[in-house]
């Protein structure tokens, strides 16, 4: 004999739920007293309350309104994010990485951190080389970006701002928290090369008037002259700066 099978449970509707959407779109048309139609589906008055106040017919979501991680930081959570976005390496490729920055980082809380801010899935990931003690010498290439990352609430949206360096060729990182200005990212740089003490030879950056204001070709380095700080900066650590190649759209 064929086992029957369970009807699909209703979208958007609890398991121990007292009511069904239809009987809530009835409460909210309703202009009866909450007392009758209390005795009228055989439920609490208090019931009948809350789906008047509402304008909606489906259980709110259960759990913090906000979630957040309660071993991470905002500003650790906003470098994450960055740096899965802008190199959208696998998960444990990423945990790899930011363990540098973030030695007490563990995969499961990465995993949420990812999960909860919707980078869980980003689509195709791409491929990364493994550490080895060759890569791992240096000499280093770091392309270093500016970053806004959104968080979003009830009510309103906090903006983190990051500079992110990611090394090309191993995916190694170095972050830091500090609003857009030229100086800021001189100091950025400053305290990039002095993290790394592998030669660094060259970075890598978008024509961003916090970098650089010279519109310049990319086999041009832009750190030869001028008095932006932060060319400044790279003629005094001896450290190329190049216009970062633009990334081919996916074919």
């Amino acid at each position: 004999m064929a086992r029957k099978r369970r009807p699909a449970a209703r979208r958007g509707t609890h398991t121990c739920a007292t009511t069904t959407p239809r009987i809530r779109r009835a409460i909210q048309t309703s202009d009866e007293k909450d007392i009758v139609l209390a005795e009228r589906y055989r439920v609490n008055r208090k019931t009948i309350a809350k789906w008047r106040w509402r304008d909606f017919d489906s259980d709110a979501r259960m759990g913090p309104k906000n979630p957040t991680s309660s071993v991470l930081s905002q500003n650790q959570e906003a470098i994450i994010l960055a740096y899965r976005w802008r190199t959208r390496l696998a998960l444990n490729d990423c945990h790899e990485r930011l363990r540098r920055l973030f030695p007490d980082l563990s995969r499961s809380a990465l995993y949420r951190c990812l999960k909860r801010r919707g980078y869980g899935r980003i689509g195709r990931t791409e491929p990364c080389p493994p550490l080895t003690e060759r890569n791992q010498r240096g000499p280093y290439t770091f392309e270093i970006m500016f970053n806004e990352v959104v968080f979003h609430d009830d009510f309103l949206g906090e903006i983190v701002s990051v500079f992110l360096a990611v090394e090309e060729v191993t995916k190694h990182l170095y972050a830091e928290i500090a609003s857009p200005t030229p100086e800021n990212a001189a100091a950025f740089l400053a305290r990039l090369v002095a993290d790394f003490p592998q030669r660094t030879v060259a970075v890598t950056t978008d024509l961003h008037p916090i970098f650089t204001d010279w519109r310049a070709s990319f086999d041009e380095d832009m750190a030869a002259v001028g008095p932006h700080p932060f060319a400044v900066a790279c003629r005094a650590k001896r450290i190329a700066h190049m216009r970062t190649v633009s990334r081919k759209s996916p074919s």
